[in-house]
């Protein structure tokens, strides 16, 4: 990507990507309004209203869908346009826009961040503990935190019987029967999900370049962008997006207790159904898990892979590998909200039970933090753009310096 004075020149195969999942959905949303009975967006088989393009009537959310999708591709190929003036963007700024708030916002629901929680449960858990083992088992001070932990595991199995085969059973037939019930449903919604992300990626650059800066890095940026006044908005940041998902956390640890607390769930529900027990607490170790890496943003292991991670130890941690999953993050919690803030208004639940909700999952509190958390961590390390070289036109652009 370069600026001149009056042009911008932007080259990328993201509106290409988003262009051909704009006609997905574009042919989707047609066969929706033929009469297809799996139009993915509408209340669920109880009647809720989990996002709110459900709010609609099913024939006129698969119109507007199948409208903006095919509208979507002429859309996005515009992204391509070799030369635009700063003004004649500012139209397409604005479909870009209205396409990244309905796909990204209106059509998803808290559906999106349950199937993550369900993936990194199944997959990321056993995953990351085999990795964490390899590493750990090469130190000798993180070899005996590892033997620790261990010991630990085999005091809950003596006392809890919490890792039986019944248990591992019944999850396993518990998630066998998830795609027969809810069918091709979650992914659509997810696919809208991934959709409204690159629209508003494309929304961001097409807003930099209308104001003349660089596309990819945005500068020249505004003064709070500087890597030390991004370091001190950003520590507090991080320390809120860290404290959110510990009510969650906790709740679910104590359903290793004889009284577990929350969410109507009794010891004796918790007995007949161990399946249910070890995932709610994979679900709880996966929420302490993430507050203690977001921490990462603010500590010295968030810029160099600690000793005890195999392979990576003492190299530094790219960029990406903290911004990426961040930004996904904070998307996925704001997505959410929706959902969740909604249902303050249910009048099916008490205002207490509501706010009670809304607090063991402070999702708007949660996403605002954790995007301005890795905000402050981007702009306190990212290096010299490769685009437009700023700021340091005058120096060695390979140098490793925050700016």
């Amino acid at each position: 990507m370069t600026v001149t004075a009056d042009r911008v020149t932007i080259t990328s195969r993201l509106p290409l990507a988003v262009a051909a999942l704009s006609l997905l959905y574009g042919v989707l949303g047609v066969v929706w309004l033929l009469g297809a009975d799996w139009y993915p967006f509408g209340p669920t088989a109880e009647g809720d209203k989990v996002s709110p393009l459900a709010y609609l009537r099913s024939d006129v959310g698969a119109g507007l869908v199948a409208v903006l999708g095919m509208l979507g591709v002429p859309t996005a190929l515009g992204h391509t346009q070799t030369t635009w003036t700063p003004s004649a963007y500012r139209p397409l700024l604005v479909f870009t826009a209205v396409q990244a708030v309905v796909f990204g916002l209106l059509a998803p629901s808290m559906t999106v961040i349950v199937l993550v929680g369900y993936l990194l449960v199944l997959v990321g858990l056993p995953v990351a503990f085999g990795f964490l083992v390899a590493g750990a088992w090469r130190q000798a001070g993180t070899r005996a935190l590892l033997l620790g932990v261990l010991a630990l595991v085999v005091v809950l199995q003596l006392t809890t019987g919490l890792f039986d085969w019944q248990a591992f059973r019944q999850l396993g037939s518990a998630l066998a029967g998830v795609p027969e019930r809810v069918g091709a449903q979650p992914l659509f919604v997810f696919g809208a999900f991934l959709l409204g992300v690159g629209w508003a990626v494309l929304g961001v650059r097409a807003l930099r370049t209308a104001r003349g800066r660089c596309a990819r890095c945005g500068r020249p940026g505004a003064w709070w962008t500087q890597p030390e006044v991004a370091r001190r908005w950003g520590f507090w940041a991080t320390i809120v997006a860290a404290l959110c998902p510990m009510p969650y956390a906790l709740l679910r640890m104590t359903w290793l207790l004889p009284n577990p607390v929350g969410l109507g769930i009794s010891a004796a529900d918790l007995d007949a159904d161990p399946g249910m027990k070890l995932f709610g607490l994979g679900l709880g170790l996966i929420a302490l898990a993430s507050g203690v890496v977001t921490l990462g943003l603010i500590r010295p292991w968030g810029e160099l892979w600690p000793r005890w991670i195999p392979f990576l130890a003492g190299r530094p941690v790219p960029l990406k590998a903290a911004v990426v999953p961040g930004v996904t993050a904070a998307a996925l919690l704001l997505v959410s909200s929706l959902t969740l803030v909604q249902g303050l208004w249910l009048p099916e639940e008490s205002v207490v039970t509501n706010l009670g909700h809304l607090l063991l999952f402070p999702f708007p509190l949660w996403g605002v933090s954790v995007a301005v958390a890795t905000a402050a961590y981007y702009y306190r390390r990212r290096g010299s753009c490769g685009a437009c070289f700023g700021p340091q036109r005058s120096r060695d652009t390979t140098t490793d310096g925050p700016w």
